[in-house]
């Protein structure tokens, strides 16, 4: 019996030892990643459409790793040149490791503080450290396999033509965008719709409908759009203003007092959405390859859905209310919230949210959550029946803040719902294509 009992006391200190190292490379670990790299875009001051693009490859390179450990990939059907199969020893891997390393070794190469990257690796390091040295080794080797060739693919998205390009040249229309105030800002990334998208089928696959037609007489259907956003903004509503700060995610706010200019730092839209994925992730209790795999497609109905989206803003280069309103309604007018510098059609905050939400009500339903986004910014927590109430509010707010016509955001978040719905079904058809593959063999 005391021998039975030895056997079974080592037999539960190895099964410990197991758990503990388990624990070093579990999902807890990319949720924390998720805070600082939404922390380092807020740094590092980065628009909506640059967060995006820095947010889709850590995550996408995370989860190919996890679908490697199952045998499958996608990444061979979204990149030619992919190699999935290393000229070196796998056996032994954990890609639970591999895939949280790569991750790190990716976003470095995404973002101008490098540091906050080398301390969250340094974090994971120590994580890891009770890891079999040999597994350790094992799975670094194969992170860096995986991550050399998504920094390859990276470099070839078109990013340096885009940031490189000739500036947008404002035309000489009364229809047309111009620079809005306060900040009287350049027209924010007009190229991006020349970046390289990943799922869509075209850069004009989800172009939205053409927007009411321009017109400054009174009895027109769009000096009518322009007349609601003024008069909703002139109720001065509270509920109203409420909606319309929470959802603000204005990444770099613009204050002026006296003689003095200064600026605050808060989440995008892309980061807002990031973070309530995160919270369903952990609410519902999913590891590290369910995780990874939700991350992974929300940010890329996010990524595509912004070039779509920048695709419409810069072709149909609409009028915003702000100087609509101003030279035509009343010249001392000004919006509730700042308007951003790029054009109105179609609604970028719709289009994200629209994309986000479709995402995740494919995978958890369309379910009651709350929402602690900005509760660091002083706002209280949030509470929502369903997600698709969230995008609408979301979507809304910018009516109610003064920046969009009522048709850029409705229209704006069709389009999102359509982009994240494509996702969905995409990503479906490559997994349905990994496993007939596998019984293929």
């Amino acid at each position: 019996m005391n021998k039975l009992l030895f056997i079974i006391l080592i037999s539960g200190l190895g099964a410990c030892t197991h758990k503990e190292q388990s624990a070093a490379v579990d999902e807890s670990f990319i949720h924390y990643c998720t805070d600082k790299i939404l922390d380092i875009t807020m740094e590092d001051i980065y628009s909506p459409p640059v967060a995006s693009r820095v947010f889709v490859y850590p995550y996408v390179t995370c989860y190919e790793v996890m679908e490697n450990g199952s045998g499958r990939s996608f990444m061979k059907y979204i990149s030619k040149e992919w190699n999935p199969k290393p000229d070196f020893d796998t056996s032994g891997i954990s890609y639970p490791l591999a895939a949280l390393k790569s991750f790190c070794i990716v976003a470095k190469g995404m973002v101008f503080s490098e540091y906050l990257i080398d301390s969250l690796t340094t974090e994971f390091e120590l994580k890891i450290k009770d890891v079999p040295k040999e597994t350790r080794q094992k799975s670094e080797l194969y992170a860096e396999f995986i991550a050399k060739q998504v920094k390859a693919w990276i470099l070839k998205d078109n990013y340096a033509f885009v940031k490189s390009a000739a500036q947008y040249t404002i035309p000489d229309a009364d229809s047309t965008w111009t620079i809005t105030p306060p900040s009287y800002d350049k027209a924010l990334e007009p190229n991006w719709k020349s970046l390289r998208y990943i799922l869509l089928d075209s850069i004009n696959q989800f172009f939205p409908p053409a927007p009411p037609l321009f017109s400054k007489d009174k009895n027109s259907q769009f000096y009518k759009y322009t007349k609601a956003v003024y008069d909703t903004n002139n109720l001065k509503n509270k509920d109203f203003q409420l909606l319309a700060k929470y959802w603000d995610d204005n990444p770099n706010e613009y204050f002026t007092t006296g003689h003095n200019t200064y600026f605050t730092h808060r989440i995008s839209p892309p980061g807002h959405w990031l973070n309530i994925t995160k919270e369903f992730c952990k609410k519902n209790n999913l590891n590290l390859h369910e995780s990874s795999k939700i991350y992974a497609h929300v940010c890329l109905g996010i990524f595509d859905g912004i070039i779509s989206c920048w695709n419409a803003k810069y072709t149909c280069q609409l009028i915003r209310p702000v100087t609509y309103i101003n030279r035509y309604i009343d010249p001392k007018w000004t919006p509730f919230i700042q308007t951003p510098p790029f054009p109105e059609y179609t609604s970028g905050h719709s289009v994200i949210s629209g994309a986000a939400s479709e995402i995740l009500i494919h995978f958890f339903g369309d379910k009651s959550f709350q929402d602690s986004t900005i509760v660091r910014w002083g706002f209280d927590v949030r509470s929502f029946n369903s997600i698709s109430d969230a995008a609408l509010e979301a979507s809304r707010s910018r009516f109610y803040g003064g920046i969009h016509y009522e048709f850029g955001i409705n229209e704006g978040l069709i389009q999102g719902r359509k982009i994240g719905r494509h996702v969905i079904n995409k990503l479906d058809l490559l997994s349905k294509n990994n496993s007939n593959n596998e019984n293929s063999k």
